[in-house]
């Protein structure tokens, strides 16, 4: 069975459970089987080696279930099962629906962030290291994922200190017309105004791969005998520099944890529980070297064997992560063959999970345990401190319930130019950015922020209901009226009293910012630095600062693209060329004539009259 990218198109087999009599009808195979609720929404997703075996400890008059799975028993009306050819299938097939249904009571991985990774695109003739959040098969080399964006951006500041690749992005070397101020303190080689050849630059490319693997013995066996070289050739300045920059890397290697030989690829996954929550700390080790660490939690772990909650995280953390030679776990798996076979499939290569019982290999899952429970202990007093705000923001509001998920919407737009409605989202405090959205205005024309306000919400509201992630307050940038267009738009998708709607208007003189709710005739004013107050301008001036900053984007976009219309030749197709080169309107109306002649499509001659057109316009 081929499982496609995106929703899965696989036909199911429906039963009512209330109309379940015979379990004989349910097959002996491997499979997946969904517990849906009446309104079809999908509750639990699961896995069975056998169907049939699972499902009637579950539906058997008498049998004992945990309380969690008697919650599901109680909500749920139906369940249909998918048939798969192997235990393995069954595996990937589960994590496939997960990810698309996102179950309310099934373990998630909460903070399923990407971990960053340096990106070196060694098919461009002078390559630079990028900072990236996903591992594309592009071709391009990739180091990590390292475990903090400050991590990774010290190692990107001491490669830039060691070998001088350039930090500039592509579309910016295309326009630069001379040397930035990086290869003026000695920090980049600058290709970009020819100051290194193509081959010189190879060369510290590959130096930079061997450092990045860790390969430092032979680095600086390169870079010792360069240094003799030079010196030979009485080229005291270039031995000098290249002296330097041995101690350097000398010293970086100092600070590195080598725990084990060079052939060492591990991670070591340690785990603490406590309540709903589990923590995962995973230790990287690489070519020997202790690379970092990081840290999971999951929620709704409520009655999961330990063997679960790790069978379940590796499930969710290696469709994005690198797959290592070895992984070190606290606990044999109850399904590791499945596992096994699924990650040979993602690694290409045979990944053994082994736990130890003495060695240098306990004593590093000793330590990941160590970190995971102080991360647990952490994110606990986090957690409770949220909930304790929460729910004084329920009682001053006069909200249903605590607001865990908070989403704040604000329109922007200048005149009647290019209105745009931006929705943040905030977990538990914390700006959520992956569910951050824009929305292009596209049904009211001039001015109506009422009915602007209307239609975002109408658009999230039909999203939200399709999808399940509706949040617990949506708060409103405006006063009564643009709250009274949010209450019609979930009274017409038919989600009145689902969720809790506030707004808040900002100051007028010296009275106050005003908060609105619904069926109260008059504004809430709460003192200048009151927590709730506080939080609420927190989420509002987040949804104003995303919105502003997408606006001015497109305003640009479109005034560059009336500039270049005036010019005959320059239809819609070599404005978008033009912008799409050059990455912004400011680079394009900064570029030469000689830049704006390498973009597809345009000559030399029409290159000078566009240069010549946007320098009389700025004046």
């Amino acid at each position: 069975m081929i499982f496609p990218r995106g929703k899965i198109r696989v036909k199911p087999i429906r039963f009512e459970i209330s109309n379940i009599t015979n379990l004989a009808t349910i097959p002996h195979v491997s499979g997946i089987y969904l517990f849906k609720d009446p309104k079809d929404t999908v509750l639990y997703v699961g896995k069975a080696r056998d169907l049939r075996q699972r499902l009637a400890s579950y539906l058997r008059s008498g049998s004992f279930v945990l309380p969690k799975t008697g919650l599901i028993l109680k909500r749920a009306s139906s369940f249909e099962i998918i048939v798969t050819a192997t235990e393995k299938e069954a595996l990937i097939l589960e994590a496939l629906l997960i990810k698309e249904y996102r179950p309310k009571y099934n373990v998630v991985l909460r903070d399923d962030k990407a971990y960053p990774f340096l990106r070196l695109d060694i098919k461009k003739p002078f390559p630079r290291l990028s900072i990236v959040r996903r591992r594309a098969k592009d071709g391009a080399l990739y180091f990590g994922p390292y475990p903090s964006a400050g991590a990774v951006r010290e190692t990107l500041r001491s490669i830039s200190f060691l070998f001088g690749l350039r930090a500039c992005s592509d579309r910016s070397m295309k326009t630069r017309t001379r040397a930035c101020l990086l290869h003026q303190i000695g920090r980049c080689s600058a290709p970009c105004v020819d100051a290194i050849s193509e081959k010189d630059y190879g060369d510290l490319v590959r130096q930079v791969k061997l450092f990045l693997k860790g390969r430092t013995d032979p680095l600086l066996k390169i870079l010792r005998s360069q240094m003799e070289d030079a010196s030979e050739a009485l080229e005291f300045e270039k031995a000098a520099i290249l002296r330097d920059q041995i101690h350097a890397i000398e010293k970086v290697v100092e600070k590195q944890s080598i725990v084990a030989d060079i052939h060492a690829n591990w991670d070591i996954l340690g785990l603490a529980r406590s309540r709903d929550i589990s923590t995962l700390a995973v230790l990287r080790v690489r070519d020997g070297v202790v690379q970092g660490q990081e840290i999971h939690h999951l929620s709704r772990v409520i009655g999961e064997t330990d063997q679960e909650i790790l069978s379940v995280f590796m499930r969710q953390f290696y469709q994005q992560s690198p797959v290592p030679k070895e992984i070190i776990l606290p606990e044999e798996l109850e399904d590791s063959g499945p596992i096994s076979e699924w990650l040979f499939d993602m690694a290409g290569r045979k990944v053994f999970l082994k736990m130890p019982v003495r060695g240098l290999k306990c004593r590093l899952l000793e330590m990941a345990k160590t970190n995971a429970g102080q991360a647990m202990l952490s994110a606990e007093r986090q957690h409770e401190a949220w909930r304790e705000k929460a729910g004084i923001i329920m009682a001053v509001l006069d909200l249903k319930c605590a607001p865990e998920r908070v989403e704040g919407v604000d329109i922007s737009i200048t005149g009647e130019e290019l209105p745009i409605g931006s929705l943040v989202a905030f977990y538990r405090g914390q700006p959520n950015k992956k569910d951050y959205r824009h929305y292009n205005i596209k049904g009211v024309r001039g001015t109506d922020d009422y009915a602007m306000i209307r239609e975002v919400m109408l658009r999230r509201l039909a999203r939200g209901k399709e999808r399940g992630d509706l949040p617990d307050l949506f708060l409103i940038d405006g006063g009564r009226g643009q709250l009274r267009q949010a209450i019609e738009a979930a009274d017409s998708a038919d989600l009145s009293g689902k969720f809790d709607l506030a707004a808040l208007a900002k100051e007028t003189g010296d009275e106050g910012e005003k908060i609105f709710r619904p069926g109260s005739s008059k504004p809430l004013i709460l003192p200048r630095h009151h927590p709730v107050l506080l939080f609420l301008q927190q989420v509002r001036d987040e949804a104003h600062r995303f919105g502003i900053n997408f606006h001015r984007k497109r305003r640009d976009s479109k005034r560059l693209c009336s500039r270049l219309s005036e010019i005959s030749g320059v239809g819609p197709k070599r404005q978008q060329a033009l912008l799409k080169h050059f990455g912004s309107p400011t680079r394009v109306r900064e570029a030469s004539s000689e830049k704006i002649s390498k973009v597809p499509g345009i000559s030399k001659e029409l290159a000078r009259t566009i240069h010549e057109h946007l320098i009389n316009a700025e004046c």
